[in-house]
């Protein structure tokens, strides 16, 4: 008997590429409060939308962490609208929607996501090979969607770690912010018979 390998979605990420988060505050004469959450070695890309990202290897190889999703590859998909397991276009060029797989039920026809996207080709893979999704699995589609915030740790002085999630339009308290997750908009969700 054989058994068929199944595909490590390009999101997840893997134990080799955990790093040490050496961070710091320093001062800065462009935040709010003159200071920011950086690294003790900091480089320019580790901003973006004005935080703070958490830093990852990129070298998708040994041990999967199935649980964890790779924060650069995550922002990548949702930025670009690109399929969480294969990175292709998660857009549908018949429809002009983009179509989503969550393990529950959506309440409400618009509203906040970090799991990015699925396409089409990719559904069924994913119902078939991801234990989460083999209790309740919905598909949907949606019209578009916009970026909203992210999910991080808040680190500010004198506070105890938090994890958040914090909009994009609270530059303060993205000043004290590692991020992990893009967090965008979904909008015009509608439900969907899989594929």
């Amino acid at each position: 008997m054989t058994t068929t390998a199944v595909r490590v979605p390009y999101v997840v990420a893997y134990e080799v590429e955990t790093v040490a988060l050496n961070l710091a505050t320093i001062h800065d004469v462009w935040a709010l409060s003159g200071r920011r959450l950086s690294y003790t070695d900091p480089v320019a890309s580790d901003w973006v939308m004005g935080v703070l990202w958490a830093r990852q290897k990129c070298d998708r190889r040994g041990k999967v962490s199935y649980k964890e999703m790779h924060t650069l590859r995550q922002r990548k998909c949702m930025l670009h609208r690109l399929c969480q397991v294969c990175e292709g276009p998660a857009l549908n060029p018949g429809t002009g929607r983009i179509s989503w797989v969550f393990h529950e039920e959506q309440p409400a026809a618009s509203g906040r996501v970090s799991k990015p996207p699925t396409c089409l080709r990719c559904i069924p893979e994913a119902l078939a090979s991801c234990p989460h999704l083999q209790q309740d699995a919905r598909v949907y589609s949606s019209g578009g969607y916009e970026p909203w915030g992210v999910k991080g740790i808040v680190l500010s002085p004198g506070s105890q770690p938090t994890r958040q999630d914090v909009q994009l339009n609270d530059p303060f308290t993205l000043e004290y912010t590692l991020a992990r997750a893009l967090i965008v908009h979904v909008r015009d969700l509608r439900p969907e018979r899989a594929p």
